[in-house]
């Protein structure tokens, strides 16, 4: 190779390396933004949280009267999900003679009701109403549409919810781990079909799975 071809070579690695260089500045600081700019959407987040648990007074007494180290300041994000929209068509089937009809949440803007316990409670033919063991929370849309904004199954249920904005809605429920019962919030953004689940240290064999639904559903004779 002569003198000159070699320096050209030369000349276009460095080039390479410099554009490599500047390439993995450039993803460097956009990851950085990326995180810094999460920081300030998770405050708000357990802002509206702490918002709609003043409004679920009943769910935080409970929890306390039931485990004394229960505290609210040790909720904290644990992840953030995005869901796929599942909604039909369906008009609301629960009117003023249902037993459910008490427990509707109205949408603050008029958009829609959301309901939680009609799928829990079963009412047979024959005998009192039971428990199924799984759990969903349906808002019926004001546009004649049903969504199923969230799901469990056996391992945890949904308690109480409450619209903290007219887009935010607050499930309180609770989830069994392999140690025991921890209490759970998800906080959804309906839409953008998404939401926020919030974690608490503590854990406890000794909660009574339905004894809040019990209390809270005082108008069905169980």
């Amino acid at each position: 190779m002569n003198k000159s071809s070699l320096n050209y070579t030369r000349f276009l690695l460095l080039s390479a390396l410099l554009v490599a260089a500047i390439s993995c500045g450039s993803e460097k600081e956009k990851e950085e933004v990326v995180l810094e700019s999460d920081l300030p959407l998770e405050d708000e987040e357990l802002q509206l949280a702490e918002m709609g648990l003043q409004q679920i007074q009943s769910w935080v007494t409970f929890w306390k009267n039931s485990e004394g180290k229960f505290n609210l300041g040790d909720f904290e994000v644990d992840k953030k999900v995005a869901f796929e929209q599942l909604e039909w068509p369906e008009e609301n089937p629960i009117d003023d003679d249902s037993p459910f009809y008490p427990y509707l949440i109205p949408n603050p803007e008029g958009k829609g009701v959301v309901d939680i316990y009609s799928y829990k409670i079963v009412f047979p033919e024959n005998g009192g109403p039971f428990l199924n063991p799984d759990s969903e929370v349906i808002y019926f849309k004001d546009n004649g549409m049903r969504e199923r904004l969230l799901f469990i199954g056996p391992s945890g249920g949904f308690e109480d919810a409450v619209w903290v904005t007219p887009s935010h809605l607050l499930v309180a429920g609770f989830f069994e781990e392999e140690e025991g019962v921890t209490p759970k919030l998800w906080l959804i953004d309906v839409e953008n079909s998404s939401f926020v689940m919030f974690k608490h240290p503590l854990v406890t064999t000794n909660y009574s799975k339905d004894g809040y639904l019990k209390r809270k559903l005082n108008r069905i004779s169980f």
